[in-house]
């Protein structure tokens, strides 16, 4: 795994055959049979474009603002177009909250009052406990649910650039992950450059890079584990990183399990592909072995097979007694689980389950996560996951992936608008739900191509070996079905925010399933076609669109999500959702809502009444004839009468399922202030702070106060919060600034207030 950076090591690549089956010995080191194996020419992934030239705006002080430059403008508000940069940030503001790398050195003096941006960098959304496996419900049932799945890829691909260093920002054009449902562990994949050399031509990079935390926060918000990544530069002291002291503590390790704790992620992937000495790679056993015990649950620790424990670099695409001591050592546990290498088969892999059940007594979908390099041989992999996942007989281990990003990078051309991203996420269902994008009828329909690795034919789809999971299990569930990008902001159906945005970090639970559409004699269903729409939302920068057609007496139904959620007497359900008329002469079709009972896997319906008009409208109706029970799923159908239905163009914009009285209207926020300012060309990114009660808030949101009314600025869960570009516009002076705490169900606190002064 080369660190994806401009001063990587190219070299030639070259294929070989390490057992029976072709396979790619990716990076440069040793190989399994003891030769030395040249470097990828390419690195995990490609990426076009160079490293973003946004220099940050200068400061006066840590708690001052930058002297406001002379001249107006006439922008009404924090509107940018996507042409015209602003600022010496160009497109993300003056100075964006930017993430950097740390050297073990930095790493040592960590303290969150001494780093840039700490505050703003955070994850604050906790964990979510996953519902357990349900076969009925399941979109392949049968699948075996102990596979896990580990997904190493680079976050928003912002254009331009390189180093991915923000959480959110304006500007529609960054890729939100939309399958979290199959993923165990995430780590974003990219180096960043240490503080202060972000826009250094040929920066130096860190040995650490955080996980960005936009996607910390989407990863909790559906179970995944989130981690930092370890790379270890050639040239860089590696002593100062083992230095173990004499009372047997390490402090490197102390301080990563601190930035851990206090940016609110689970661990860290460790890429180690730098020859040390024997006696420093025995230190850094240790040293991971004391980070693995000492962490507080549920850290995690991920070995890269690449480091012999002698300190030469060597790939053994298997766990074997060369690697292995690297998850456990001597009866004691080092890592909590190894990334091998991509150069595997059948006969290495059931090694590899052997050698983790006989001799070391550890369970193989634990600790074995089996590489395929999604972002090089994309749907054609020369390793073929069958190996992993035979056909006639029980997995052997886990699952994955390095630069599943590759459905954004590998579509070229125009991306700035949510519509022409159109091809990116047919791409991403293609690879996680299967070449029919419909993860049901997963598997490949031919076998791979090598000379036509964007044929999905050839790809099975993540969800035909991975089982998919879910957070629903707790009452209230809502979703509003927001992608973490949009257009424009929504709430309560009005349009409130003008700006495009990219925020994952606010993405709703989104279907489980994406798309499972059948008709009423549960065959396949091309009648009606299900997806994200961004042109309208009820609360977010999106809806779900059902569209299409219905023939006479046809309909189709639509798997949503999977859930454990007991009912109680006094549960209900609500959708808001909003259908265009009906041609003349026809009648709309009826919209029903579905539940599978985990009892006796059978299901139950509700017709959603109420005459479509224009505009949203909400439908509620209670659930208490089934107290007691536990819905399994939720779907919902649309059926049309002797006439048909054609022109369907259904918007569903919130799904809820929770208690009648809703919980209490939050507190109103306290300590709501502005820290500092960085103004350039009266465009401001303006850095905000308040007191943060995550108990019963979902969310904030902030806001700009007008004479007109209001403009939306930004949401978030937590404490913090930098508001990237803002206009200064015809406010004057001052400009005023609210914060609103929110409820799970969208119950809003009074707001309270502050100033940025100009």
């Amino acid at each position: 795994m080369v660190e994806e950076t401009d001063d990587a090591y190219p070299q030639p690549t070259q294929y070989f055959t390490a057992e029976p089956g072709l396979c790619r010995m990716a990076h440069g080191g040793f190989g399994r049979d003891g030769n030395l194996m040249p470097a990828d020419d390419t690195g995990p992934f490609q990426r076009s474009g160079g490293r973003a030239g946004t220099p940050q705006a200068r400061l006066a002080g840590p708690h001052g603002r930058a002297g406001a430059h002379t001249g107006t403008t006439t922008l009404p508000g924090p509107v940018r177009t996507a042409d015209t940069p602003l600022g010496p940030g160009g497109p993300y503001g003056p100075e964006p909250p930017l993430m950097h790398g740390y050297s073990a050195p930095q790493v040592k003096a960590w303290s969150p009052d001494t780093d840039s941006y700490a505050p703003y960098l955070r994850s604050r959304v906790p964990l979510a406990p996953r519902i357990a496996p349900f076969d009925p419900t399941q979109s392949r049932p049968g699948l075996d649910p102990r596979p896990r799945l580990m997904v190493l890829a680079g976050d928003y691909m912002q254009p331009g650039s390189e180093v991915e260093g923000y959480p959110y920002g304006v500007g529609a054009e960054a890729y939100a992950l939309r399958f979290w449902q199959y993923a165990d562990l995430f780590a974003s994949w990219h180096g960043l450059p240490l503080e202060g050399h972000s826009h250094d031509p040929h920066p130096p990079y860190g040995l650490i890079n955080l996980p960005n935390p936009g996607y910390t926060d989407a990863a909790h918000r559906n179970g995944a584990l989130s981690l930092g990544c370890w790379f270890w530069r050639e040239g860089d002291d590696f002593s100062a990183a083992v230095e173990k002291t004499p009372q047997g503590t390490f402090p490197l390790a102390d301080k990563l399990i601190a930035m851990a704790g206090y940016f609110g992620f689970d661990g860290y992937f460790i890429n180690q592909e730098v020859k040390v000495s024997p006696a420093q790679a025995a230190l850094l056993m240790q040293m991971l072995a004391y980070m693995t015990r000492r962490a507080p649950k549920p850290f995690h620790v991920q070995w890269y097979d690449s480091l012999s424990v002698d300190g030469e670099v060597s790939y053994e695409n298997a766990l074997d007694d060369r690697n292995a001591p690297w998850v456990a050592s001597g009866g004691q546990r080092v890592c909590s689980s190894i990334f091998l290498n991509y150069a595997w088969d059948a006969t290495l892999i059931q090694e590899s389950h052997d050698y983790a059940v006989q001799p070391l007594k550890l369970d193989p979908f634990e600790i074995v996560y089996a590489g395929s390099e999604i972002g090089k041989d994309k749907f054609a992999q020369v390793c073929d996951p069958v190996a992993i996942f035979p056909t006639k007989t029980a997995p052997r281990t886990s699952w994955a992936f390095l630069g599943s990003e590759m459905v954004w990078s590998t579509v070229e051309g125009d991306k700035s608008t949510i519509a022409k991203q159109a091809p990116v996420y047919a791409r991403e269902r293609q690879l996680w739900s299967g070449p029919v994008e419909d993860p049901s009828r997963s598997g490949r329909t031919k076998q791979p191509d090598p000379s036509r690795p964007l044929d999905p034919a050839g790809w099975d789809g993540t969800a035909h070996n991975i089982v998919e999971k879910s957070v629903i299990g707790a009452l209230p569930f809502v979703t509003r079905f927001c992608t973490g990008t949009g257009e424009r902001f929504f709430i309560e159906g009005r349009q409130v925010g003008d700006q495009p945005w990219f925020n994952i970090g606010i993405q709703d639970l989104l279907p489980t399933w994406q798309w499972w559409v059948r008709g009423l004699s549960g065959a396949p269903s091309s009648a009606i076609q299900v997806d994200y729409d961004h042109t309208l939302a009820y609360d977010g920068g999106s809806s779900l669109r059902l569209s299409g057609a219905l023939g006479s007496g046809q309909s189709a139904f639509v798997w949503l999500y999977k859930t454990a959620l007991k009912l109680t007497a006094t549960t209900a359900v609500d959708l808001v959702r909003q259908m265009a008329p009906a041609p003349p002469g026809t009648a709309s079709p009826t919209l029903r809502v579905w539940l599978v009972f985990q009892d006796a896997a059978e299901m139950e319906w509700l017709t959603v009444t109420g005459t479509p008009g224009v505009g949203w409208s909400r439908w509620s109706a209670p659930l208490g004839q089934w107290a007691g029970r536990t819905v399994a799923a939720v779907a919902v159908s649309l059926a049309a009468g002797p006439d048909g239905a054609p022109g369907i163009a259904l918007n569903i914009g919130e799904l809820r399922i929770g208690e009648t009285a809703r919980e209490p209207v939050p507190a109103t926020p306290t300590g709501f202030t502005v820290d500092r300012a960085a103004i350039s060309d009266n465009i401001a990114s303006v850095y905000l702070s308040w007191k943060f009660v995550p108990n019963g808030v979902a969310y904030y949101d902030i806001w700009r106060r007008t004479s007109s009314g209001r403009l939306w600025l930004g949401r978030i869960h937590d404490g913090a919060y930098c508001v990237p570009l803002l206009a200064r516009g015809t406010d004057g002076a001052t400009t005023a600034l609210e914060l609103e705490a929110v409820s799970v169900s969208g119950r809003r606190s009074p707001a309270t207030a502050t100033t940025l002064r100009w």
